[in-house]
């Protein structure tokens, strides 16, 4: 005799689905391996999802094997370009910080690099944040502040495309149907309003955390180069990502939609804070589906981008930079976990006010 739940999908494939989100929540907290090969785990996690909601065929294996392609291209062409031409690019951006005041570059940088997030790699736009922190002769405790400030701004503007980061493109692959019908810029239509406010509070925290800087910056041209193999490397590797992360989204959707997202909104924009040690991906794929109220979506995906960076491992760009540049993950706590607790705040009010 078959058990199902009211939502459709059996009592056992539940029970397994659980189980499958309890490894995809601890084994990469747990174990070095997974730490150290997570695009290994999520595929293999994804796989088992899959299998046990029913979920192959064809199709699908073409959809999975085409999914990421043009993100890993666009993540290749720019790392190129940056690679061959970062010379002529800080040559303009010497010029931009000598011809204004710290913290009015610092802050203009932030803005931009939030904003332009939505376009290219989050990768890209934390490794630009870098290299130019580590040219300009800022105090230590400046440059943590300002990287920080980057880095929840570009991980918040990320999510205005499915460009830059797999959280859009979860996103926007589980709302393509009814009654969505998610395009290229449904994510920029319905968060813009909400996101652009912070990348502009946040740009203005970075100009003020640079506002003691000396006027004359000392900046020199870095001439090393980055090998073609660690960019195919790279390229790769986002590929397994992105993959994974439609196999989960794919594999978890009957859970999701019997459970989680059960829960409301609110309730699930503070649960998202768990996003500062879980991929904001992973937790996009578990609980957005296309049965998801407007309401609910905004405070999900708004949780879902917002907390991230309180901790060093809780986004990729916060990995790259506080490696580029030193920072440990207390330094980038002190900082980070105020900043982070500042916009839950903020943003809880302000959803609850308008929506």
């Amino acid at each position: 005799m078959e058990l199902t739940t009211l939502s459709g999908p059996s009592l056992w494939i539940n029970l397994l689905l659980g189980l499958i989100v309890i490894n995809l929540l601890v084994w990469p907290l747990t174990s070095r391996w997974v730490e150290s090969h997570l695009e290994i785990f999520l595929l293999g996690v994804g796989a088992a999802a899959v299998t046990v909601s029913g979920g192959w065929s064809v199709d699908f294996l073409y959809q999975t094997l085409q999914y990421p392609v043009n993100v890993a291209f666009i993540v290749l062409v720019v790392s190129v370009i940056f690679n061959n031409y970062s010379r002529y690019i800080f040559r303009v951006l010497f010029v931009f910080f000598k011809r204004l005041e710290p913290r009015y570059s610092f802050a203009l940088l932030v803005l931009a690099l939030g904003v332009s997030s939505s376009l290219v790699s989050v990768t890209v736009s934390a490794l630009v944040l870098a290299e130019v922190l580590k040219v300009v002769n800022l105090e230590h405790k400046a440059t943590v502040c300002i990287t920080v400030f980057a880095c929840y701004a570009i991980s918040l503007g990320a999510v205005l495309t499915p460009l830059a980061e797999p959280m859009g493109l979860v996103i926007n692959n589980a709302l393509a149907g009814e009654p969505y019908h998610a395009d290229f810029f449904f994510l920029l239509r319905h968060f813009a309003g909400w996101i652009l406010p912070a990348l502009v509070l946040l740009a203005l925290a970075a100009g003020y955390s640079a506002r003691n800087a000396g006027a004359g910056l000392q900046m020199y041209i870095r001439e090393d180069k980055e090998t073609y193999g660690s960019v195919l490397r790279r390229t790769w590797h986002v590929y397994m990502f992105v993959a994974a992360l439609h196999l989960i989204s794919t594999g978890l959707r009957p859970l999701a939609q019997s459970t989680i997202t059960h829960l409301g909104g609110q309730v699930l924009f503070f649960a998202n804070a768990v996003s500062v040690i879980i991929d904001n991906a992973t937790l996009a794929a578990i609980e957005i589906v296309p049965t998801i109220s407007p309401t609910d979506l905004t405070y999900m995906v708004i949780g879902l981008a917002a907390f991230g960076s309180m901790l060093v491992q809780g986004n990729l760009p916060n990995i790259v930079a506080a490696e580029k540049l030193g920072i440990k993950s207390r330094e980038w706590a002190v900082v980070a976990v105020p900043t982070g607790l500042v916009l839950m705040v903020g943003y809880f009010i302000a959803l609850c006010i308008l929506l």
